[in-house]
């Protein structure tokens, strides 16, 4: 909880200078939001450790092979890293890039969980 009341707080000093240096400087305000926004994600990274050993004891009760979680995580820091860019664009007015921001990054989060699928498959084959 004081992990997120950290994260708001940085939210809030970013949101409030940003919009007062945007009056002066608009493109140094938008270094303080890219600035704002990289401190709140490695506030958030922190808490990852436990959701990352939540996964592995999720993946070793269950007898699913555990190199699964490597792409796992991939995709997730994928689609997060995707959508920050895109947000960074966004705030850039550079809606036409962000959005092949995105698009770049679904079709390498579909490149990456092809390990899944097919593992996926074989399990299904298997039953059979």
């Amino acid at each position: 909880m004081t992990v997120l009341v950290k994260i708001l707080a940085v939210a809030l000093v970013t949101v409030f200078a940003f919009m007062i240096v945007k009056q002066i400087k608009p493109e140094i305000a938008l270094l303080i939001s890219i600035a704002g926004s990289v401190l709140i994600i490695i506030l958030a990274v922190d808490t990852l450790n436990s959701v990352i050993s939540s996964f592995y004891k999720i993946f070793t009760t269950t007898g699913v092979d555990a190199t699964l979680l490597t792409p796992l995580f991939k995709i997730l820091a994928i689609g997060y890293i995707t959508e920050f860019g895109a947000n960074i664009c966004q705030d850039a007015n550079a809606t036409s890039v962000a959005d092949k921001v995105l698009f770049a990054g679904k079709i390498i989060i579909l490149f990456v969980a092809l390990p899944i699928v097919t593992t996926v498959i074989d399990m299904v084959v298997g039953l059979l």
